[in-house]
């Protein structure tokens, strides 16, 4: 049985197994009202001000809460939220059984799949919902089809430069893990998200585009400068001390 005294919950959750720690909160696995359920607890950065931290904590929870049944109205497949407890940073959802998304490639029906997580961020966008981290580490193929889970850097806005972040996000994560597939799996990303975006993509579609250049500049820029001995840096910066 789940307590109610938010620290007595936090110590509760803490006891679940933990699956993964990240620098903002604990996955665990454990039970609920008897159902195999996930744990979401944000951890409080000990450096911040006791009350400060609770309020961040408060807030990103219910905000991801109200994400996650936002996303299920739009027909998006996030797990099911079993309970939410912001004053101690807790998320209870529904536990999803698969394996992820990049370890699917290769398998029978794996661009299938990739058409299906584009047509899932676009059901998410054309819900007013940027998800923030939208990777083939974030989808999971389960029996009950394909699912979006980690809605933590999710946030409401309709805004194209967000949403081409999205878009940009899964490309590099398809390129980075599966480079010899890349084309195909995000041509198959692409043709699911259009599918349900229909024109609304073509403006995504073209800052996305934009941000992936943006990157490659950068990029340059860096090993041009990596190239450069400190000495030399220093003249390109200031000069080399003559006056014009």
């Amino acid at each position: 049985m789940v307590p109610l005294d938010p620290g007595e919950i936090v110590s509760w959750a803490g006891r679940q197994t933990l699956l993964k720690r990240g620098a903002e909160s604990e996955i665990r696995l454990g039970t609920f009202m008897g159902l195999k359920a996930i744990l979401k607890l944000r951890v409080k950065k000990p450096y911040m001000h006791p009350t400060l931290a609770e309020r961040i904590v408060s807030a990103r929870t219910r905000r991801e809460a109200k994400v996650m049944v936002e996303a299920r109205s739009a027909g998006v497949n996030a797990p099911l939220l079993y309970a939410v407890f912001p004053s101690a940073g807790l998320i209870i959802m529904e536990y999803v059984e698969g394996p992820l998304l990049k370890d699917y490639v290769g398998r029978e029906g794996w661009r299938s799949f990739f058409r299906e997580a584009g047509a899932q961020l676009g059901r998410l966008h054309a819900a007013g919902i940027v998800h923030g981290d939208p990777t083939t580490s974030n989808y999971i193929v389960s029996k009950g089809g394909l699912y979006l889970i980690d809605y933590g850097l999710s946030a409401f806005t309709r805004d194209v430069e967000e949403r081409a972040v999205d878009l940009h996000l899964f490309r590099r994560a398809v390129e980075a893990t599966h480079a010899g597939v890349a084309s195909d799996a995000f041509k198959a990303f692409i043709e699911g998200y259009r599918s349900v975006m229909g024109g609304e993509a073509d403006a995504v579609e073209e800052r996305a585009r934009e941000i992936a250049l943006r990157g490659r500049y950068v990029e340059a820029r860096r090993s041009v400068w990596g190239g450069v001995g400190e000495d030399e840096g220093e003249q390109a910066i200031h000069g080399n001390g003559e006056q014009a």
